[in-house]
């Protein structure tokens, strides 16, 4: 099994997923507050994306995962909380960073600068293969709004081959 490859497919499966606007793989589950998408490239690569979200805390958690074969090939799971707010940053440093193809521990690429007074930072510790981070958004501090961190995701995954 090339790492690689599975490298490449967790890119294209997640240029067509969750960061993504308006796309219409979400499927309810028959799993309580679950969602999930998937990416078929058959007959051998199969990822599913699956994530739940409390709605009295707006806590979340989820998992990513790659089979290829039948086999699991690829492991991520992520969790914590984001206000409905400050989703559309988070999908947007998603995207731009899956389109790039730039792995950081399969989250988004930092933002250097605030953008409308927002700012998305990612800090990961390891590579495809083995990883661990915490990515937030954070509000800037104006002088009539206490800025901080506003949501956050820990996450880690690792290569099962």
């Amino acid at each position: 099994m090339d790492i690689s490859w599975v490298k490449s497919m967790f890119f294209t499966a997640m240029q067509a997923g969750y960061a993504v606007e308006g796309s219409p793989k979400v499927k309810v589950i028959d799993m309580p507050g679950y969602k999930e998408i998937r990416y078929v490239e058959p007959p051998d690569f199969l990822l599913v994306d699956r994530w739940c979200v409390n709605p009295d805390s707006g806590k979340s958690a989820g998992t990513t995962t790659i089979w290829y074969q039948g086999m699991p090939v690829w492991f991520m799971s992520y969790g914590g909380y984001y206000p409905d707010d400050v989703v559309p940053v988070l999908k947007r440093a998603l995207r731009l960073t899956y389109e790039r193809c730039l792995f950081v521990g399969g989250r988004g690429e930092s933002v250097g600068d605030f953008e409308n007074g927002i700012l998305y930072v990612n800090t990961v510790d390891g590579d495809f293969s083995q990883f661990r981070g915490r990515e937030e958004i954070i509000i800037r501090s104006t002088d009539t709004c206490i800025g901080g961190v506003a949501g956050y995701h820990h996450y880690w995954g690792m290569s099962l081959v």
